[in-house]
């Protein structure tokens, strides 16, 4: 019996010894920042005191999507156009432009290769500020002023940074003298805001008409952040490689009437509430899928040994991660289908039962499924034929982009000329873009805005006091000339 005890003791040790030593052997081959970093040139430098000023006449013009029956307001956009052209004139000459829906922009810069087109997608509308919030800004939010190293208002992030940043790229190159290997598109739709049906989506069925098909897209939906992530300093380049889709579920329940003296066992409120509560306590599952895992392991030489051991080995320790990551609604959106009751209404006076109430969830959706299964889950969860499900709306999840195509290559490179050896990974965007109207006719889409976005920042974007540090639009400026150059050159 000793020696059947020593033996099994024996055989434990041994196997403790083999997964201390394969925990360690996966540790030490996790790769490290990407080596492209080691060889970058010197980035291109820019003014960005001078961009800084261009932005800030540029947020000045209330370029504003308010709603569907709120019509655009034709100056201001007209106003944005004539910004662009006076600003860049370099560029304007080196380019077509064309007006789509009588606000969107489009430019061509024709190349002389065989290669297929790439896009750049923006949007120059911005959403409204909420009434009686204005007093609430560091800066007014329409004066574009220029203060404490950034340029406030509304719109500096979300998005006509980003469309400056482009364009001082495109100056420099056209002054001097660049001429693209391949045909440039800068889509600059007018509606984001609102769906981009009459903007992005106008613009893409043109192209699709004159038979264009690009090699990629870039638009926003991700960017470089900092100081989000617990234990990584450095910025982490998230390239998004695909986004959510969403719809909203009506939950229509209808029971008798009558006087609240008598009820029955339920009413039109309660079987509306229950089904609320049925999905609400049924979230959908997280999972570490390979844009998730990608992303842990990016950051993970950036971390302590134990930090980084554990994210080497998630066969072992993926359910303790999971946990980590589900504690923060930010994080655990991008490993699930998320679900957010929103409206419920019902009933008109206290002592009358209801006959009809009603309650829309709002979903937003992994890639790995889609709005009719959805639908279908909700309905199983609720198993109450009084109340009808109903999908109101409806967008799928985009296709995932290749992370070993031509395009997320490039935008990985330019960031590591810019930004230095920064870790990247691949990532999904939580909310929706005008990047939904070009599947189908580019062969991939990415979603990336070479700023650094900081925790406070991701508050600003359609909230008070957004702005754009200075420093950043000149980073961004000289990111689109690399990508220009490395793709086009």
């Amino acid at each position: 019996m000793k020696k059947i005890l020593a033996g099994a003791a024996g055989a434990i040790l041994l196997l403790f010894l083999l997964l201390i030593a394969v925990i360690i052997i996966r540790t030490a081959l996790l790769p490290g920042p990407a080596s492209i970093a080691a060889t970058r040139a010197a980035p291109p430098a820019y003014d960005g005191p001078a961009i800084a000023a261009r932005l800030s006449d540029a947020i000045a013009i209330r370029t504003i999507s308010w709603n569907l029956d709120t019509p655009p307001d034709g100056k201001a956009f007209a106003d944005f156009a004539d910004l662009l052209e006076h600003a860049y004139p370099a560029a304007h000459a080196a380019m077509q432009r064309e007006v789509v829906s009588e606000h969107s922009l489009v430019y061509r810069w024709r190349g002389g290769g065989e290669q297929r087109p790439i896009a750049l997608i923006a949007h120059i509308d911005i959403v409204p500020v909420e009434a009686g919030t204005q007093n609430q800004w560091t800066r007014p939010p329409f004066s574009g002023a220029i203060h404490d190293g950034a340029v406030w208002g509304r719109g500096a992030l979300d998005n006509k940074g980003q469309i400056i940043a482009i364009m001082e790229a495109a100056e420099r190159l056209a002054a001097q003298g660049f001429a693209p290997s391949r045909d440039i598109y800068f889509l600059f739709g007018h509606d984001e805001e609102l769906g981009g049906e009459n903007g992005a989506g106008e613009i893409a069925a043109m192209l699709k008409r004159r038979g264009v098909q690009l090699a990629w897209t870039l638009n926003e939906g991700s960017g470089l952040v900092q100081d989000i992530i617990p234990g990584v300093s450095s910025p982490v380049a998230l390239i998004s490689t695909g986004e959510k889709g969403s719809t909203t579920l009506r939950f229509t329940a209808h029971a008798p009437g009558g006087h609240s003296s008598a009820p029955g066992d339920d009413t039109a409120v309660s079987l509306a509430a229950r089904a609320v509560v049925a999905v609400m306590e049924n979230p959908y599952p997280m999972e570490l899928d390979d844009n998730v895992v990608a992303f842990l392991h990016a950051i993970a030489p950036e971390l302590p040994f134990a930090q980084r051991a554990a994210l080497a080995n998630l066969w072992l320790t993926g359910s303790i991660i999971k946990a980590q990551l589900a504690s923060d609604p930010t994080t655990a959106a991008a490993l699930r289908t998320t679900t957010a009751a929103t409206i419920i209404e019902g009933g008109t006076k206290v002592n009358v039962l209801p006959q009809r109430a009603a309650a829309l969830v709002n979903y937003r959706i992994h890639p790995r499924d889609n709005v009719a299964a959805l639908r279908e889950r909700a309905i199983r969860l609720i198993d109450d034929q009084r109340v009808a499900v109903e999908a109101v709306g409806g967008r799928e999840p985009s296709p995932s982009a290749s992370t070993a195509a031509e395009g997320y290559a490039a935008i990985a490179s330019a960031t590591a000329a810019i930004f230095g050896p920064v870790p990247s990974a691949p990532s999904l965007t939580l909310q929706g873009t005008d990047t939904r109207h070009y599947i189908g006719i580019a062969d991939d889409n990415y979603r990336f805005t070479p700023f650094i976005y900081r925790k406070d920042d991701l508050a600003r974007i359609h909230g008070t006091d957004e702005r754009v540090l200075i420093d950043d639009l000149a980073r961004a400026a000289a990111w689109y000339e690399t990508l220009l150059r490395e793709t086009a050159d």
